[in-house]
């Protein structure tokens, strides 16, 4: 579904005169922190186009960055500089000081890419910058914040996107690790029931993710659990989202909720993740069917969120209500609507995730990532440069670089995602498609694999054959309908990112027809 309505003001695409300066400032921020200058970036003053008496930014200079080129802390005096002629007190400089004792610029840079995801990177700064009303200084601080939450606390890339469902799966069959098969446990019983599910759209195009409270019983998981089970329903929506929408909905549903289903916790690590570290993401709060009891709770709960997330906050007690932000022919039954649909978890199965075995295929691509991701900063600071001299057509030439350099980065993140994500289940239901479609209403058939034999088995006398092919273990039990999910899914993606040849590519044919006749 497209995004219905105009783009509003501060977001890509819409804005002003001066919101653009903070965010070209803001990315001056960042090429210092990412030492651009040792990539090849222009080493001249930048103008700081305040539109006041406008006094010159920190040049970027070789002089101070020398300690994270070689490999070393992150922080510098030129960054130092840099965040105090924003405004920030010396006391919050030297708290960044303190959070990057033990980071480089080359760990940064490589964060960064990995915050951005499948994100315009440009649309990633500017939500930090609506998060502080466009306080560069502030915005810096808090993104920097985030990115080592990311990068460091909480390792979303290898915790949450590699640490996989079907490894969970794994785990909870190894009786050897008791403790581990009880998280994992904990963790996929909230898959299995559907405590939270994403499906459809709204009346705006944003993707629609329904909590369903009353399935929540404290002390049934873990807080490891429960909080693993959050960040992973946090970053699978992320896929969802296709430019220019870039929030999502959720509805809680409160219909049933009685208190033995209250813990707060979840709630306050729900309403931090949001506030602190993927801002700008929410587009509307719909609480839906609220009992009497909750006024007390929504009085606590309050208290914890900015002022600007209580503004999206919606209660519903209808149908009709809902139908106010979604269309009431795509609202589930179970929530009152006419959508003949219910959420059912589809397990994941062997085979799934057999590219991200292949490293090799993973690192070619993470470093034509690395490249690109260079190529921006590097054109990002030319960018800069030209709007401080006011050069207004080097500016367009260098953003329509920039432009297609964001592009390059959106389709390597879709090449590499098989590589880096574990398979779930908007996956298995074929919701994410390749190249970061998204259909809530896709056809049964996953891939067209026919077609796929079609165009290749003539190539096959003309390619040779360099790497042997990877075939799951198919076993008697192991279901027709799986196996052709397992070897369409993972094939097809092996053809689009060029990493089968057309020998290889007709051997798994024939070992899916095998697989169709057993």
């Amino acid at each position: 579904m497209a995004y219905v309505g105009h783009t509003p003001p501060g977001w890509l695409g819409n804005l002003s005169a001066d919101q653009e300066t903070k965010l070209q400032q803001m990315w001056n921020i960042v090429l210092v922190l990412l030492d651009a200058v040792s990539l090849g970036a222009p080493e001249q003053p930048i103008e700081n186009q305040t539109g006041e008496a406008g006094k010159p930014a920190a040049a970027l200079t070789r002089t101070d960055t020398l300690a994270s080129a070689n490999g070393t802390n992150a922080f510098t005096a030129h960054l130092a500089q840099t965040l105090k002629e924003t405004g920030l007190t010396t006391n919050e400089i030297k708290s960044l000081k303190d959070v990057l004792h033990d980071t480089t610029a080359e760990e940064l840079r490589a964060g960064l890419l990995s915050t951005a995801k499948n994100d315009n990177p440009d649309a990633l700064l500017l939500r930090f910058l609506r998060a502080r009303k466009f306080d560069v200084g502030k915005s810096f601080n808090m993104m920097l914040r985030s990115m080592l939450w990311r990068i460091k606390q909480v390792r979303v890339d290898e915790k949450v996107l590699l640490t996989t469902e079907l490894d969970a799966l794994r785990e909870t069959k190894d009786k050897s690790k008791s403790h581990e098969a009880k998280e994992a446990e904990g963790f996929l019983s909230q898959m299995r029931m559907g405590k939270c599910y994403q499906h459809g759209h709204d009346k705006q195009g944003r993707p629609v993710g329904v909590v369903r409270v009353k399935l929540h019983k404290p002390s049934a998981q873990s807080t490891e659990a429960i909080n693993r089970f959050i960040l992973h329903v946090l970053e699978s929506t992320r896929l969802l989202l296709v430019p220019p929408v870039d929030t999502v909905t959720i509805v809680f549903d409160l219909t049933g909720f009685s208190l033995s289903n209250m813990e707060y916790p979840p709630v306050k690590f729900i309403i931090e993740c949001f506030q602190d570290n993927y801002p700008e993401s929410l587009g509307n709060l719909l609480i839906h069917n609220a009992p009497w009891i909750f006024s007390g709770i929504w009085k606590i709960i309050k208290g914890w969120m900015d002022p600007v997330i209580v503004s999206k906050v919606h209660f519903t007690n209808s149908v009709k209500d809902l139908g106010n932000f979604i269309d009431v022919d795509k609202i589930p039954k179970e929530l009152g609507g006419k959508e003949d649909w219910a959420y059912k978890y589809v397990e994941p199965v062997e085979g799934e995730n057999a590219l991200m075995e292949d490293t090799a295929a993973r690192d070619v691509l993470q470093a034509e990532r690395l490249k690109i991701g260079e190529d921006l900063l590097r054109e990002t600071s030319k960018w800069i440069k030209a709007g401080g001299e006011h050069n207004k057509e080097d500016v367009k030439a260098l953003q329509s670089k920039r432009d297609d350099l964001i592009e390059q980065l959106r389709v390597n993140y879709w090449k590499m995602d098989p590589y880096t994500r574990g398979r779930n289940a908007l996956d298995r239901t074929n919701v994410i498609q390749a190249g970061g479609k998204v259909d809530f209403y896709p056809s049964e058939v996953v891939a067209p694999v026919e077609e796929l034999k079609k165009l290749d088995i003539e190539q096959v006398e003309r390619e040779e054959v360099k790497d042997p092919i990877y075939t799951p273990d198919l076993s008697d039990d192991f279901p027709a309908s799986q196996c052709e999910r397992v070897f369409s899914t993972v094939m097809t993606q092996h053809i689009e990112n060029g990493v089968l040849s057309a020998e290889q590519r007709l051997q798994t044919y024939k070992s899916e027809d095998d697989a169709e006749q057993r």
